[in-house]
């Protein structure tokens, strides 16, 4: 489904080699099967979320990318903006961790769902409306009408995360993104939006989406996720199945990560 090959990412000074450069993404390769749920883990600025953007075409001003990236083997990287946009939403989308910022805070919300299907599945303003309160309701918030004529302010953490995560299913990608989605929600919420998020992908019908999610919390990503890949320095230093990583880590940060995780999960 999704193959990155020698994925590299640069930041920072006026030409490759020039003072100031940095490469906070060097050379990371994985695939993603079609219907898997995998892992990226890895303490803050190991280079997760930059290879999310990365694989988005979102990377910030600045950065700059190189290696492969394929999606049901079309070439994304070096894709112009009006390809990439055809492809964000409909074929790979994200939920970013920090939902306020990520939705337009002067758009009301249900017009911020609709706006992808009206621009991958061609629904008039009227019937996209209409599938924006069905698709609130879906994932869970109350009074759907009423949520989708208010601001993202009015909402609350929560809500605007089950928000972005309507807009991200709305049109049935193929791949779905999940960067850090549960980190600035509290534990009883955090618990609620990852319950959500297996339940929509099982209910995004055949084939399921495939799911990359990233997170620093070994503990969640183990919780939805069938293979893990850690990353520290830019670098995938081990990967495998998340019960045989859980179980007898290889590399000596795994093994910190693992160890942390029980240490924070006993009474």
């Amino acid at each position: 489904m999704l193959d990155v090959v020698d994925l590299t990412v640069r930041a920072g000074g006026d030409r490759v080699g020039g003072t100031g450069e940095r490469t906070p993404v060097d050379g990371v390769g994985f695939t993603v099967e079609p219907g898997e749920r995998l892992g990226l883990i890895g303490e803050s600025g190991s280079g997760k979320s930059l290879t999310a953007l990365a694989l988005m075409g979102m990377l910030p001003p600045g950065c700059t990318a190189r290696g492969s990236v394929r999606l049901q083997g079309r070439e994304l990287l070096g894709l112009g903006e009006k390809e990439l946009r055809g492809v964000r939403g409909s074929r790979m989308a994200m939920v970013f961790q920090d939902a306020l910022s990520a939705l337009n805070p002067l758009v009301r919300v249900g017009r911020q769902v609709a706006e992808p299907l009206r621009r991958h599945r061609g629904m008039d303003a009227r019937r996209a409306a209409r599938a924006a309160v069905e698709l609130l309701d879906q994932v869970g918030i109350p009074h759907p009408e009423h949520a989708a004529r208010a601001h993202p302010a009015h909402l609350s953490g929560g809500q605007r995360q089950r928000v972005c995560i309507a807009m991200a299913l709305a049109c049935r990608p193929r791949v779905l993104i999940a960067d850090e989605p549960t980190t600035a929600l509290d534990a009883t919420v955090q618990a609620d939006i990852l319950d959500l998020l297996e339940r929509s992908l099982d209910a995004a019908g055949e084939p399921r989406p495939a799911l990359l999610f990233i997170s620093h919390d070994l503990a969640v990503v183990s919780r939805v996720c069938e293979r893990l890949l850690v990353m520290r320095g830019g670098h995938i230093v081990e990967q495998g199945r998340a019960q045989d990583l859980l179980r007898a880590p290889e590399h000596s940060y795994t093994r910190t990560l693992v160890a942390d995780a029980r240490a924070l999960a006993r009474p």
